[in-house]
This record gives structure tokens, sequence and C-alpha cells, in this order.
């Protein structure tokens, strides 16, 4: 029985390669891994700060509700700031939680050079 051309020219199909397959599996580890690392830099592991809401008071106040979690036995210091609409800060206070508070939840007013137009909890970092 005669082959026609296009039978003819019809490649060959690929086997499957596991060889394929594990390289796939180990780079998307990888990748999966990278990207959990660099979602975590400059975090202390264990404390987790949220903003929880902001008003804006006047072009010279602003009020923020956060909390802060850490673990019971250490003391923590965070940062909280307002900036105006090209993220330049104008207010800033430090907030300590102390040991034996395992989580904080307060609101605060922030004293600004300049209308705010957001405040958020930020940099804390274990003393």
């Amino acid at each position: 029985m005669a082959m026609s051309d296009t039978e003819a020219r019809t490649p060959a199909r690929r086997r499957f390669s596991p060889g394929l397959l594990i390289i796939g599996l180990v780079a998307a580890v990888a990748a999966f891994g990278w990207a959990y690392v660099m979602a975590h830099v400059n975090q202390t592991p264990g404390i987790v700060a949220q903003t929880v809401t902001f008003r804006v008071l006047s072009d010279s106040r602003v009020e923020i509700n956060f909390s802060v979690t850490k673990p019971r036995d250490s003391e923590v210091r965070c940062v909280i700031s307002a900036v105006d609409t090209d993220f330049a800060e104008v207010g800033r206070a430090e907030i300590l939680v102390p040991a034996g508070t395992e989580r904080l939840s307060a609101e605060r007013q922030l004293q600004t050079s300049s209308h705010a137009t957001a405040a958020q909890v930020k940099d804390c970092v274990a003393l």
C-alpha cells in the first residue's frame, strides 16, 4: 500500500518526555518561591500591621484607625504616616506596642503639614 504525499509529510508524533515535566515543575516551584520571598521582604516575621480606615479631618489633621498583631512577649514600634496627592509624607508619628499585648486596635489623630489624601500604618519592627 502506497503512502499519499500528505501522509509522507506529516511529522511523527513526539513522545512525552518525563525530563521536561520535571524541569517545568522545578521552574514553577522556583518562581512561586521567589514571588513569596519578594512579597515578604522588609517585613518582620510575626508582626502584622493593618490600616483599617482613615479620614481626613482638615487640611492639618487626619484620623487613622489601625491594628497591630505581634508576639505577646515582644515590644514593637510602628510608624503611622500621612501622604499628599504626590505621595510625599506630610505627617508622621511613632506608636509603641508594649510587651504583654498581643493585639492593639487603635485610632489616632495625626497632625499634618498640609492636606493629606491618605494615611497608613507601616514599618513595624520589634525592639
